[in-house]
């Protein structure tokens, strides 16, 4: 009756414990739990996924297209057109080819002014007196230190009243330097080319031609020279055609 009994009580307990109703609720909610927390880690890992990739086709797209400037048309050298701020003018430069051999810096770069052309009447020839026409000699200042370089100027000049039809080219100007009645300068001397440039100038307006000297003597054929002006008092005349200018002086120290 003993060992009866000792058997249905081991039979009891190699069966074990079963978990209550409340213990498989848990681990079901545990494991929906889970499977919605790796469920939303891969979606939220695909939509970055996705947004990385689409920033990248984004910036590959914009980098290969781009935007080229088309180069403007340069400039034609034989006539640049300013505007004079003091005036309502028109500049324009000579051409660079006009310009001497041996020393380019000697020769002038004529920069004639007109009025605009709606304000300048036809030119009538029999008109314009040929005296109304003043050819002026003028320098940017009266005395230059060491090194400094002169700046001349030949002005065209209408003193009648009626326009006047000029050739203002620089195959008509000349530019002479003198010291003590000896020549020391003269812009044709090097000059390799020239142009003719009518201008129709208005009663009371002017034309202007400037250029820098380097300080250099000239003789005629341009040869070199190599005695350099000194200091001392110079002479500036100016010449358009037949016209000459009354002499200028300045003081180089």
């Amino acid at each position: 009756m003993t060992s009866s009994g000792d058997h249905r009580t081991g039979r009891r307990s190699s069966g074990g414990r079963r978990s209550s109703p409340a213990v498989y609720r848990r681990r079901r909610l545990a494991v929906i739990i889970l499977a919605l927390l790796v469920v939303s880690a891969i979606a939220v890992g695909g939509a970055a996924l996705a947004g990385m990739l689409g920033r990248g086709s984004d910036a590959l797209a914009g980098g290969s297209t781009t935007s080229e400037a088309t180069p403007s048309p340069a400039g034609d050298p034989a006539a640049t057109a300013s505007t004079d701020p003091g005036s309502a003018v028109p500049s324009e430069s000579a051409p660079a080819s006009a310009g001497p051999s041996a020393d380019p810096s000697a020769v002038p770069s004529p920069s004639a002014t007109t009025p605009e052309p709606s304000a300048v009447p036809d030119a009538d020839p029999d008109a314009c007196e040929s005296a109304s026409v003043v050819v002026v000699a003028e320098t940017d200042k009266q005395a230059y230190g060491p090194g400094e370089k002169p700046s001349l100027s030949l002005v065209v000049r209408n003193d009648g009243e009626a326009p006047c039809t000029v050739n203002v080219g620089t195959s008509q100007m000349e530019f002479v330097l003198t010291r003590d009645d000896e020549r020391v300068f003269s812009s044709i001397d090097c000059q390799q080319a020239s142009q003719d440039l009518e201008r129709t100038i208005a009663p009371g307006g002017r034309e202007r031609a400037t250029f820098e000297w380097s300080r250099k003597r000239t003789v005629p054929g341009c040869t070199v020279v190599a005695d350099e002006p000194g200091s001392g008092t110079y002479s500036l005349i100016t010449r358009l055609g037949a016209r000459s200018s009354e002499p200028v002086q300045f003081t180089l120290q």
